[in-house]
């Protein structure tokens, strides 16, 4: 299989994401833009996206912001709480 231009680049980003997840299990998005600078918000949301796909991740509105949970050897649906926010079991 041939590799697409970019996709050696895409799959650092993707790593970089899914190790800093590993550890932390949870993170805001505005959290993850200041644990990887190098990053617009673009390429971010690019990799989430391509990740959320795989489900890998899982985005979750906030207020302001979104909630970046990582979903390894999960596969489980969103479930609301009882104040309306959604949570993955």
């Amino acid at each position: 299989m041939t590799r697409q231009p970019g996709s050696l680049s895409d799959d650092v980003i993707d790593n970089q994401i899914l190790v800093l997840l590993h550890r932390h299990r949870r993170l805001t998005f505005l959290s993850l833009a200041e644990a990887l600078p190098v990053y617009t918000w673009q390429s971010l949301f690019a990799a989430l996206n391509r990740l959320r796909t795989q489900e890998q991740v899982e985005l979750l509105p906030l207020a302001a912001d979104y909630e970046v949970i990582w979903r390894h050897g999960r596969k489980s649906e969103p479930v609301m709480s009882e104040r309306g926010h959604l949570q993955v079991r």
